[in-house]
């Protein structure tokens, strides 16, 4: 089986031999989990064992932002303007390319500027496409995937409005 890394990955070890890897710790434990590929990586001539930062002060404050992210993520607004509230993400990640930074931003404010609406309906079209090669082959979805096989074709009309 060839393996590599998905488009975007910052994963710094080599796909193929992490893949045949895991490959191997899945025939050792006849399942894989985080835990298995943690304590594997913690051998240090584990092909993950660069992949994980061993400095527990630093891991530990990797951990906290990633615990933010999750905040920022999965905290949503109710809006009661409408006749039925609607439910959507408080904030959505945008970006300034040329200082090559992101931050969490207002949705509501967001969906307002054309520059970072166009931003979030750009992620929402990459997401869309992943998910429709994520779940290719299951022929019970195949009405979402040609729908959203449909979108994706007209990705430019979209994004010029």
């Amino acid at each position: 089986m060839t393996y590599k890394w998905k488009p975007g990955s910052r994963i710094n070890i080599p796909a193929q031999e992490a893949g045949e890897r895991l490959e191997t710790l899945q025939k050792q434990y006849g399942h894989l989990t985080p835990q298995i590929v943690v304590e594997d990586a913690r051998d240090s001539q584990s092909v993950f064992h660069p992949a994980f930062e061993w400095d527990d002060v630093k891991a530990a404050e990797e951990y906290r932002l990633e615990q933010a992210r999750y905040i920022l993520r999965h905290l949503i607004v109710v809006r009661q303007e409408t006749e039925k509230p609607q439910e959507i993400r408080a904030f959505v990640v945008v970006k300034e390319e040329e200082q090559d930074r992101q931050w969490y931003a207002p949705t509501l404010s967001v969906l307002t500027e054309p520059e970072l609406r166009r931003q979030v309906l750009e992620r929402a079209l990459r997401e869309l496409e992943a998910f429709r090669r994520k779940y290719k082959e299951l022929v019970e979805l195949a009405e979402v995937l040609a729908a959203a096989e449909h979108v994706l074709t007209m990705r430019q009309q979209i994004l010029v409005g």
